[in-house]
C-alpha cells in the first residue's frame, strides 16, 4: 500500500489517517439532511447562506475564535474539516493560491461527504507516496508560518480525530433526543 522506504514516522501517520478516516466515515454513514444542519443549542455556528461565497455558502466563523467558542453544528464540523484539509495541504505542498474563502462550500449532506471524501483523498494519496524524509519538506500555512510536510499531515490528523470524535457525539445526541 505505502511506498518504501516507509519509516516508523510515516507508517504511523499512514495508520492513524487511514484509521481516523475510516471511522468517521463509519459515523457518518446514514446522515440525514435534519442531523446535518441540527443546532443543539442557541447560536450555533453552522453553514449559512452567503451571496459572496462561490457556491452561495459559507461556515460561521471569527478570527480570532471567541472565547468560550462557540458550538457547532455536524454540518459546520465536517465542513470545517474539509475546509482545513483543502486550505493547509495547498498552502504546505500545493500551489497557495485559495484562501477559506475562495472555497466552495456545499450545503447538503451528499455535497459535504463529497466535499470531505475529496480533501481526505489527496492527502491519502501523499501519504501513500511519500518516504520518511518527505516529512521534513517545507511548506507554509496560510497565514505564511513555515510548517513540515509531517507537521501538516499531523495538524490535520489532530482535526479529522477530533472534530470526528465530536461528530460522532452529536449524532448519539441526535438520535438519543429525536428517537
Amino acid at each position: 500500500m505505502y511506498t518504501e522506504p516507509v519509516g516508523p514516522a510515516l507508517r504511523q501517520l499512514c495508520i492513524l489517517w487511514t484509521a481516523s478516516y475510516e471511522r468517521l466515515a463509519r459515523r457518518l454513514d446514514g446522515l440525514t439532511e435534519e442531523e446535518f444542519g441540527w443546532a443543539p443549542v442557541p447560536d450555533c455556528w453552522a453553514l449559512r447562506p452567503d451571496p459572496e461565497a462561490p457556491s452561495g455558502w459559507q461556515i460561521d466563523y471569527a478570527h480570532p475564535v471567541p472565547t468560550p467558542p462557540p458550538f457547532t453544528t455536524i454540518a459546520w464540523r465536517l465542513v470545517h474539516i474539509a475546509s482545513g484539509n483543502w486550505i493547509r495541504w495547498e498552502h504546505a505542498l500545493g500551489p497557495a493560491r485559495r484562501t477559506f474563502l475562495d472555497l466552495y462550500v456545499p450545503s447538503t449532506v451528499d455535497g459535504a461527504l463529497a466535499y470531505w471524501r475529496d480533501s481526505a483523498a489527496q492527502i491519502a494519496a501523499w501519504l501513500a507516496t511519500a518516504t520518511e524524509p518527505d516529512l521534513d519538506r517545507p511548506g507554509r500555512t496560510l497565514y505564511g508560518e513555515v510548517v513540515t510536510a509531517g507537521e501538516t499531515v499531523r495538524i490535520l490528523l489532530d482535526e479529522q480525530v477530533h472534530h470526528g470524535a465530536e461528530i460522532g457525539v452529536l449524532r448519539d445526541l441526535y438520535a438519543h433526543s429525536h428517537g
